[in-house]
């Protein structure tokens, strides 16, 4: 976390709200980031390793602490092997999978392409078992080229209702789990004797609740 982020954090006033487009975002927000420069501005949105923690603790790194239901950060780059262009999404708990197609963002005073913009969806478990919660991000990766720039991606996290899927493009889904639920699964797979290929969610819930 850089020491401006640290110094702006503070609990935003009554009503207030951060709802900048998906314009302002790229061509301001991320731009000046990875220019390095307007640190006042920057820090507004916080400067997170998002897959080094699990979607419900982000919100708490927020650069602003508000009641909105979406927050952003600034994250590095992350790959996978050290060698390979392919995103690392992996979390401790869960990983986040990309859904539907992706989309452009462009500047509206010169039509230029500057990011696209890709949602992900964050399943507890690991593939291809993952099962799907209601934690949503849209990736900005910038696609606008200057000398000397950072490398940096801009994330927008939400969380729908737990009544409302975060369905992929077509797919439906038979359970939504929340936080909670992760972590219990997370636990009971770490006792010896449980085969996690043999693990099933609902006979856990129900064990443990006293329902079995």
């Amino acid at each position: 976390m850089t020491s401006s982020t640290t110094s702006f954090r503070s609990a935003a006033p009554v009503g207030y709200g951060f709802h900048p487009s998906d314009e302002e975002l790229v061509n301001h927000f991320l731009r000046l980031k990875m220019r390095g420069g307007s640190d006042h501005v920057v820090s507004t949105i916080a400067e997170v390793n998002v897959c080094d923690f699990e979607p419900w603790e982000l919100p708490g790194k927020s650069a602003i602490q508000s009641n909105d239901p979406e927050c952003y950060f600034f994250s590095p780059r992350n790959y996978k092997y050290s060698k390979s262009q392919r995103a690392n999404r992996t979390t401790k708990a869960g990983y986040w999978k990309g859904t539907g197609k992706d989309r452009t963002v462009t500047a509206e005073s010169t039509g230029e392409q500057i990011a696209t913009k890709r949602t992900l969806v964050f399943y507890s478990g690991r593939v291809p078992k993952g099962v799907k919660t209601n934690w949503i991000m849209h990736e900005y990766n910038p696609t606008f080229d200057f000398p000397n720039k950072r490398d940096f991606i801009l994330y927008k996290l939400k969380k729908s209702p737990d009544d409302t899927p975060a369905f992929d493009g077509g797919e439906s889904s038979t359970c939504i789990v929340t936080e909670e639920d992760v972590q219990l699964r997370t636990q009971l797979e770490s006792f010896n004797g449980i085969d996690e290929g043999d693990y099933n969610l609902n006979f856990a819930l129900n064990f443990t609740n006293g329902n079995m």
